[in-house]
């Protein structure tokens, strides 16, 4: 199973590896971006835990939750959201965050976070939300293949009813960068 590392200073992320390090079956991916972050997270083989920081550069931990769970309605990945002291938790979760802690937060309990995420990976999501494999592969493509289609036909996103919004300002965040 693979971990996503999403944090803008290096050392920072080097120190979360060092968390996870010695975690059987755990391959850990690193990002110091934003929108790199969010490609991630999108891509159809993304991985299914990831531990981002509020404050990550390109694109905050806060619209990365939002616009990640806005593509993802169910299910992986687990987005466990890194906050300062002084932000508030509750936010990160409404955004879209399955975990929020409070940094500096200490390793155990990190590690026992992210073993809940793996776990909650782990559940069989093509069967809990009746979605084969190859369903979810097709659906991703078609969502793609609809939200460019309309950009290039200058269609008006609020003509598309509910979800396209969602979409159109991802593809923006993307195509921006």
């Amino acid at each position: 199973m693979q971990l996503l590392i999403a944090h803008g200073d290096t050392q920072a992320r080097l120190a979360l590896k060092r968390v996870v390090a010695g975690a059987e079956e755990l391959e850990t991916v690193e990002s110091g971006e934003g929108v790199e972050t969010l490609e991630v997270l999108l891509a159809l083989d993304s991985p299914a835990v990831a531990v981002v920081d509020w404050h990550l550069p390109g694109l905050d931990g806060l619209e990365l939750c939002r616009l990640v769970r806005d593509y993802h309605e169910a299910g992986p990945p687990y987005v466990i959201l890194l906050a300062p002291a002084d932000c508030d938790v509750a936010q990160g979760l409404d955004a879209g965050a399955s975990d929020c802690v409070h940094t500096p937060v200490n390793a155990a309990e990190l590690r026992a976070r992210i073993d809940v995420g793996r776990r909650f990976a782990a559940l069989p999501w093509d069967r809990l939300t009746g979605a084969s494999p190859a369903a979810a592969e097709d659906e991703h493509e078609e969502k793609f293949a609809l939200s460019a289609q309309r950009t290039l036909n200058g269609d008006d996103p609020d003509d598309e009813g509910d979800g396209y919004e969602a979409k159109f300002e991802l593809e923006s965040v993307l195509v921006a960068q």
